[in-house]
C-alpha cells in the first residue's frame, strides 16, 4: 500500500447497523441480492458478513480486521506512549521525530512486544507506523524550540499581573 493512499470503492464501509438489519431481511426470507440492491450494500460484502455472524459475532464490517490483526502495540500502550509525548511536550521537552521513534521502539523492546525486524535492526519504528500513530492520536512533531527555564518557571498568574498592574502605571502616568 503506497505511504498516501486513497480508497477507490466503498466495499465494507455500510455501517454495522444497516448490515444487522440486511441480515434480518435476508433470515426473513428475502434473496441476498434482491436486498443489496434494496439497501446500497455491495452483495459480496453482505455475504460476506452473513457467513461470519453465523460463526461468531461481528464487530466491523468489510476487511478492517486485518488492521487488529497487524496491529504492533496494544491500544493502551499505545495511548500511555500518546500521553507521554504530550507529557513531555507540555513540559518544554518536546522531542524529534526521530527521537520519539525511538522511544516507541524501546517501549516495544521493555515489553517484549514482537516487532520487524527492520525495527531491531536500526533502533526505530518505521516511518509509515509513525505517521499513523501520529495522526491517529492527533499528534504533530515539531523541532523543539529552546525554552530556559527562566522564562518557563517565571510566566505565572502573579507574575504576568504584576506586569500589566506595572503597565497600568506607566500608561496612567
Amino acid at each position: 500500500i503506497p505511504r498516501n493512499y486513497t480508497r477507490t470503492t466503498r466495499w465494507g464501509l455500510t455501517p454495522i447497523e444497516e448490515m444487522k438489519r440486511a441480515v434480518s431481511d435476508v433470515k426473513g426470507g428475502k434473496s441476498i441480492r434482491s436486498v443489496a440492491k434494496e439497501r446500497n450494500i455491495d452483495r459480496s460484502t453482505l455475504r460476506r458478513y452473513i457467513k461470519k455472524s453465523e460463526e461468531k459475532e461481528v464487530k466491523m464490517t468489510g476487511y478492517m480486521g486485518t488492521t487488529e490483526a497487524n496491529r504492533i502495540f496494544p491500544l493502551e500502550l499505545e495511548k500511555e506512549l500518546a500521553d507521554h509525548i504530550k507529557k513531555l511536550a507540555e513540559q518544554f521537552h518536546g522531542l524529534t521525530q526521530k527521537k520519539c521513534r525511538e522511544l516507541a521502539s524501546e517501549l516495544a523492546e521493555r515489553n517484549n512486544i514482537p516487532t520487524p525486524s527492520n525495527w531491531t535492526e536500526k533502533g526505530l519504528v518505521g516511518k509509515d507506523w509513525f505517521k499513523s500513530f501520529m495522526s491517529h492520536h492527533h499528534l504533530s512533531i515539531c523541532m523543539p524550540e529552546a525554552t530556559f527555564l527562566g522564562r518557563a518557571t517565571a510566566f505565572n498568574r502573579t507574575t504576568v499581573g504584576e506586569f500589566f498592574d506595572n503597565l497600568a502605571n506607566v500608561m496612567d502616568r
